[in-house]
C-alpha cells in the first residue's frame, strides 16, 4: 500500500509538472498616494487595444515594450468591465461608463485613442475626478481545444495605469502576462496550477485571474 501510494504522488506531481502555468506580471509595485491626492472616485477609461506586426509593441500611455499577439474582438469591454467590477469591490466609486463614454464623443474619439494621457487630463476635468485609470491590452488569445487538451493555449497581456488627471503624471503603473505552457520547467505557479484543477482555461480567466493580481497592488491612500 505504502508503495502504491508513493507511485500515485509521483504520477501526480509529474502530470503537475507537465503542465504547469507560465505567468509573468511587472514588478507589482506597492504604492501609497498622499492624502490630498488620493481618492475613491475614479473615472475608468475603455480599455485601448494594441495590435503590432511583431511580438513586442510599446504602449501608448508609458512606452514600456510588451509582449503582443492576436486580440480577440470582445477583449476591450470583457478587461474594462473586470476593472471596473474589481474597482467597486475594492470600494471605489467609477464613474458610470456611460457618463465616460458620452464625454468621449464630445472630445473626440480620435484624440483619446491617439493621446492617451492629454485625453485623460481633459475628461479628469471634464467628469470632476481626479484619478484616472488607462488600460491597455496587448494580447488576447483564445484557447483553441478543451479544457483537457489543447492545440494552442489561452494568453493575455495588458497593463494598467493611473494618472494624475490634472497634471497628467503616472501615479503607478503595472502589466500582467500569461500562458499555458505544456512542459514547463518553472514550479512556481504550481498553487494556480492546483487552483485550476489541472484544466487549460479560457482567456477570461487568464485575464480575470490577472487582473486580480494587478488590483490586489492598487495605490491606496498614505
Amino acid at each position: 500500500m505504502k508503495k502504491l501510494m508513493k507511485t500515485w504522488r509521483v504520477i501526480t506531481l509529474s502530470a503537475a509538472l507537465l503542465f504547469v502555468m507560465g505567468c509573468s506580471g511587472g514588478s507589482h509595485p506597492y504604492t501609497t498616494l498622499p492624502a490630498s491626492l488620493f481618492s475613491t472616485r475614479l473615472v475608468v477609461l475603455p480599455f485601448y487595444a494594441v495590435r503590432g506586426e511583431g511580438s513586442i509593441v510599446a504602449c501608448p500611455v508609458c512606452g514600456k515594450n510588451n509582449p503582443a499577439g492576436p486580440i480577440l474582438p470582445d477583449a476591450r469591454g470583457t478587461l474594462t468591465d473586470m476593472l471596473v467590477v474589481g474597482l467597486q469591490r475594492r470600494g471605489y466609486k467609477v464613474v458610470p461608463m456611460s457618463n465616460v463614454q458620452e464625454e468621449i464623443l464630445k472630445v473626440g474619439e480620435k484624440k483619446v485613442k491617439t493621446y492617451p494621457i492629454e485625453a485623460a487630463k481633459e475628461l479628469s476635468a471634464r467628469l470632476k475626478a481626479r484619478l484616472v485609470v488607462i488600460g491597455v491590452v496587448f494580447e488576447y488569445r483564445a484557447r483553441e481545444g478543451s479544457a483537457y487538451g489543447v492545440e494552442k493555449p489561452a494568453a493575455v497581456s495588458f497593463s494598467l495605469h493611473l494618472v494624475d488627471g490634472k497634471t497628467g503624471r503616472i501615479l503607478w503603473k503595472d502589466s500582467y502576462r500569461e500562458i499555458q505552457e505544456p512542459l514547463s520547467e518553472d514550479v512556481s505557479n504550481i498553487g494556480r496550477f492546483l487552483k485550476r484543477k489541472g484544466k487549460w482555461v479560457t482567456a477570461q480567466r487568464l485575464a480575470y485571474d490577472g487582473m486580480n493580481t494587478l488590483l490586489d497592488n492598487f495605490p491606496e491612500p498614505e
